[in-house]
């Protein structure tokens, strides 16, 4: 039986240690054999990611954990491509890929801006990187060739932010809508092929290490806003966000390029 791959990045924690999971509980065949590639910063928290896979399905394997800076360019270009390079391609009938790692970036007003180093640093983080995983990935399946007809489902972590401007977040807000076009874009290019389908998926507002840093740094007038939703119990678990966008991947039964959010889909 013909497997299932699924590619993760920023799989250390949050909502991509919850999609990693989730795309292995979700799964409708629960006889099939899903193999996970895995890249974060952090070594130990894909480690910890890999235990927890481990723990759900015996049918899950975990076949390549790779610690990398995705605002180091040319090293993720190198450890992308040498990671592509080795996997048996021919095996799985349903590949995946999550480009979710990301950063929040200074949350400000644009003329108290002064970084400007560390923004050209996040927004390779968040955008270049993004650029190098995704022109990386869709150039192994083109070298494969015709005879590759496997189902390929490539999903942008996404948010309210790429559609929608909000002060004091302009950084998040422009890089988000730069994934989010981005993909529109690579939808076009497959627009032919309906086994090849993009995919902007917006979490909604999960309660993960980035909310915490979003109360830690947002404006005062914001502070009040973001701390009751923690405290009122608004905030979503990422498994739960990560369970809806599984299922979507799985069903494969959405319009490719499209922004689709959690607040419409959990009803």
């Amino acid at each position: 039986m013909s497997k299932v791959l699924a590619i993760v990045t920023g799989a250390s924690k949050g909502f991509g240690k919850a999609i990693a999971q989730e795309i292995v509980k979700c799964n409708p065949n629960k006889n099939q054999l899903i193999d996970l590639v895995l890249f974060a910063r952090s070594l130990d928290g894909l480690k910890s990611t890999k235990e927890s896979i481990e723990t759900i399905s015996t049918n899950a394997k975990v076949i390549d954990l790779q610690s990398l800076d995705m605002s180091n360019i040319p090293d993720v270009e190198l450890k992308f491509k040498s990671v592509l390079e080795n996997i048996k391609w021919e095996e799985y009938s349903k590949i995946c890929f999550f480009n979710n790692h990301g950063t929040l970036y200074h949350l400000g007003r644009i003329e108290d801006f002064s970084d400007f180093k560390n923004i050209q640093k996040d927004n390779d983080t968040n955008t270049t990187s993004f650029v190098v995983t995704t022109s990386l990935l869709v150039k192994k399946l083109k070298e494969l060739g015709s005879q590759y007809s496997s189902e390929v489902t490539i999903v942008n972590s996404s948010s309210l932010c790429a559609i929608k401007a909000f002060p004091t977040w302009s950084l998040y807000c422009s890089s988000r809508a730069y994934r989010d076009m981005f993909f529109q874009a690579l939808s076009l290019e497959y627009k032919l092929n309906d086994k090849f389908k993009v995919l902007n998926y917006s979490l909604g507002v999960l309660d993960t290490d980035m909310q915490s840093q979003v109360r830690e740094e947002c404006s005062e007038d914001d502070k009040s806003f973001y701390v009751g939703l923690k405290n009122d119990g608004k905030l979503i678990n990422p498994n739960r966000s990560a369970s809806i966008c599984s299922n979507l991947v799985y069903s494969h039964k959405f319009e490719t390029g499209s922004h689709l959010d959690y607040y419409d889909l959990d009803k």
